[in-house]
């Protein structure tokens, strides 16, 4: 039976930037068992240490099983962390760009064997014959095509003209290697394909669909800077990235919000592939290489078992993680804005790997 708990707990430590009440958890579902109630504790012991803030949901099928708030979204406000909440996502907006790429795949308005030489007839001979599905499977051999920051200046025609003139780091498709100037390019394309702006075809087409009403691009004016969590973590804590702005250095790669509840209904969207027609098959699962799906979701092995997964960290703390266990049909969403030296900008990824699944997949979370 699932039991509803709206329960505060209030602890005030001296170590949270000298503002009372930051190191708090409010959990609004926790399913009465065992194992949610192993997990409870455990992520309450690692916030109440200083590990991290922010959201955490976990899900089996469509049932979610536990949901909870740590800390504050604004330490100087003394606002709390909640699921009205919004904060980044980080490299979880590559699902987006993935997203949009297989819905015109699935349009039929273009094809994932298409080749850069395809869109742009003028790029380097050997970076004309990258396809789309490399591009999408990070087998591309493109490197990263800007160092400054995410937030530089540069419009859509430059960070074009970088991409295609960079030489490869490997031949396409002979490695394997992560590249966020891969979703810039598949950002761009899409632009070409569907001739909208890529920020109105993910809107469009993949936010209002789903009714995601808290998530969209960084300086949205759809999005309400009232409940955007505030980064602590790394430098000039405090700040938001969401009031930085937006530039090609980072569109289709990045610069994106959400809350945790809209990011658990895109994961389940993902998942159940209701972003396609009802008739279509599901290309998010499908396999662009031995690493990673289409749907820019990584394939790992946690313990022997299979594990799919996108997460992101990005400027001022903020870290965030959607992972699959498909076995066993759980969701974990992580929406974070505050960490501590102990894991930095992997945060997500060893709070869930060192304290989330060895709970969860110890005994089966709705066991």
């Amino acid at each position: 039976m699932y039991q509803l708990t709206i329960f505060l707990f209030v602890l005030a430590l001296s170590g949270c930037s000298g503002v009372p009440d930051c190191r708090n958890v409010s959990s609004t579902i926790q399913l009465d068992n065992e194992v949610i109630t192993s997990l409870a504790d455990e992520l309450q012991r690692e916030h109440i240490a200083g590990t991290f803030d922010g959201m955490i949901l976990v899900a089996e099928g469509s049932k979610v099983l536990f949901e909870s708030a740590y800390g504050c979204a604004d330490r100087e406000g003394s606002v709390k962390n909640s699921a009205a909440v919004i904060s980044d996502m980080g490299s979880i907006a590559k699902t987006f760009t993935a997203a949009a790429v297989l819905q015109l795949a699935q349009s039929e308005k273009l094809q994932l064997s298409d080749t850069i030489g395809d869109f742009y007839p003028t790029a380097l001979d050997d970076v004309k014959s990258i396809t789309m599905t490399q591009l999408l499977g990070h087998s591309s051999g493109l490197d990263n095509f800007h160092n400054d920051s995410d937030f530089e200046l540069m419009d859509k025609a430059q960070a074009e003209s970088r991409i295609l003139s960079m030489p490869l780091i490997a031949k396409p498709g002979e490695k394997i290697v992560y590249s966020n100037a891969a979703y810039t390019l598949l950002a761009a394309i899409v632009e070409k394909v569907s001739e909208r702006p890529f920020q109105d075809y993910v809107h469009d087409n993949l936010i209002t669909p789903l009714n995601l009403s808290k998530t969209g691009f960084y300086q949205d004016t759809r999005i309400s800077t009232r409940n955007m969590a505030r980064g602590y973590g790394g430098n000039d804590p405090g700040k938001t990235t969401f009031e930085k702005g937006l530039t090609w250095a980072l569109i289709g790669a990045g610069g994106m919000v959400t809350s945790i509840d809209d990011l658990a209904t895109w994961s389940a969207a993902l998942k159940n592939g209701t972003i396609f027609p009802a008739e279509a098959p599901n290309s998010v699962f499908t396999e662009a290489n031995e690493r990673w799906l289409l749907g820019s979701l990584a394939k790992i092995d946690i313990s022997g078992e299979p594990i799919v997964q996108m997460g992101g960290s990005t400027d001022y703390g903020y870290t965030a993680l959607i992972q699959f266990v498909p076995n066993r049909d759980l969701l974990i969403v992580l929406l974070l804005n505050a960490h501590d030296d102990k894991y930095k900008n992997a945060t997500h990824h060893r709070l869930s790997r060192n304290h989330i699944l060895p709970i969860l997949l110890g005994r089966g979370a709705g066991r």
